[in-house]
């Protein structure tokens, strides 16, 4: 890699059958999430990406062929390591979230999880210093 190669990262991307652009606003107010750059097609969302926390994330209101809409699974969770969790979570919860897991102090730091109204689970922890 040269110094002007970005590294290889990987990015979720979710089709929100619809509900990209309102999930652009929720997750605004729930993790601060900017909106990078949208292209849109017929009142639609072909392709955005919004940053939270300063990892990107990918969206589109088209479903990914063969599957029919979003599929919400509870294998799998957006991870948000911040230095506030417990303020992130409350954030989260006054944006509309659900909490799953209360935030609560563990032997490496904070952790907590949320679900949004979309079935998007968020993982939030505050690691200690120096772990």
């Amino acid at each position: 890699m040269t110094d002007n190669q970005e590294p290889t990262r990987v990015v979720p991307y979710l089709s929100l059958a619809g509900r990209a652009r309102e999930a652009i606003e929720v997750w605004g107010r729930a993790f601060g999430a900017e909106e990078i750059m949208a292209v849109e097609e017929n009142g639609h969302l072909r392709h955005a990406e919004v940053r939270i926390n300063g990892g990107p994330v990918f969206l589109t209101d088209f479903s990914m062929e063969p599957i029919p809409a979003f599929q919400p699974t509870p294998s799998i969770a957006l991870h948000l390591e911040v230095p506030d969790g417990s303020d992130w979570m409350a954030r989260g919860k006054a944006a509309g979230c659900r909490v799953l897991t209360p935030w609560q102090n563990m032997a490496f730091g904070g952790f907590g999880r949320l679900v949004d109204c979309f079935g998007v689970i968020w993982s939030i922890a505050s690691p200690k210093p120096g772990y």
